[in-house]
């Protein structure tokens, strides 16, 4: 006679903790991105009080409500240039497509000119 094999019942997915103070401060930014605008994960976490956060920013975002406007923090290429910094291509196709929604353009390389669309660089 064989044994049966007895499966663990499954586990409910861990509830995500509530934001904290940090994540607080980085939503209210990003919240008040205007549309057709973006900023750098270095100009959120400058607004948001924290220097030199743009990593702490990151992670946040990868964790964020949904009804917040994530699509628009984006990397810096350079002082002129801003870039869209998601390794995932559907991801990024996402975020593309809602920024060129919102009349985001890109240039020929597909950055995104800040000195005309950035929301601190204008």
């Amino acid at each position: 006679m064989t044994k049966r094999r007895v499966l663990p019942a499954p586990v409910a997915p861990a509830r995500r903790s509530p934001p904290g103070k940090p994540e607080r401060a980085i939503y209210a930014v990003v919240r008040a991105i205007p549309r057709g605008h973006v900023a750098t994960y270095g100009e959120v976490a400058e607004l948001a009080g924290m220097p030199r956060g743009h990593r702490i920013v990151a992670r946040a975002m990868r964790t964020c409500p949904g009804s917040l406007p994530w699509y628009r923090v984006v990397g810096k290429k350079d002082a002129r240039r801003g870039q869209i910094n998601i390794g995932d291509g559907e991801h990024a196709h996402v975020q593309r497509t809602r920024l060129e929604k919102e009349g985001v353009e890109f240039d020929e390389n597909g950055f995104i000119p800040l000195r005309r669309f950035g929301m601190l660089t204008r």
